[in-house]
């Protein structure tokens, strides 16, 4: 059994790139990019200390965010790709918070708050999913290779939603048990 945890996640960078070369250009960079739209792919990418994780996510044929766990190395390269390659992609700033849950009954006690349909992450553990979470427009995704998941979502709604999200799984001792 394990306890409901909700994290603050902080990667070391982030960017967004949006254009009609953007798959193309990523690629050129040495980035994999998942093969359709609405789908994240997680890599260990060499930086600095060795390697870290990159997370990619295509949100739609032709934007994508790209997240890393610590460095910039990678994304420094796409920034610069992006200036000189000539292509029609464009860096896009991304300040999203990010949040990490993790723990006992999660897409059950999550469906209170959310109209997704969690079953659908067995058969499309890729899937990056545009919905409203708690009445807040997010973006989210199973962590590729761990039971957490990882929301995206306006950084101005960060303190609401991880309160809501924390209301779901009370501390033991504390407010409604499942």
């Amino acid at each position: 059994m394990s306890a409901f945890q909700v994290v603050t996640a902080q990667p070391a960078s982030r960017m967004g790139l949006k254009g009609p070369d953007a798959a193309a250009l990523l690629q050129q960079a040495g980035v994999s990019v998942p093969a359709s739209p609405n789908r994240i792919l997680a890599s260990r990418v060499p930086n600095e200390s060795g390697s870290t994780t990159l997370r990619v996510l295509r949100l739609g044929n032709t934007e994508f965010v790209l997240e890393q766990d610590e460095g910039d190395s990678t994304l420094a390269k796409v920034q610069s790709l992006a200036r000189t390659a000539g292509l029609r992609a464009w860096p896009v700033t991304r300040a999203d918070c990010s949040l990490l849950i993790s723990g006992d009954a999660m897409f059950e006690r999550l469906s209170r708050i959310c109209a997704f349909d969690f079953a659908q992450l067995d058969t499309q553990p890729d899937v990056a999913v545009m919905t409203l979470l708690a009445e807040i427009s997010v973006t989210f995704a199973l962590e590729p290779g761990a039971q957490r998941l990882r929301i995206w979502a306006d950084p101005g709604f960060a303190t609401y939603l991880t309160n809501a999200l924390q209301s779901l799984f009370p501390a033991p001792g504390h407010g409604v048990h499942p």
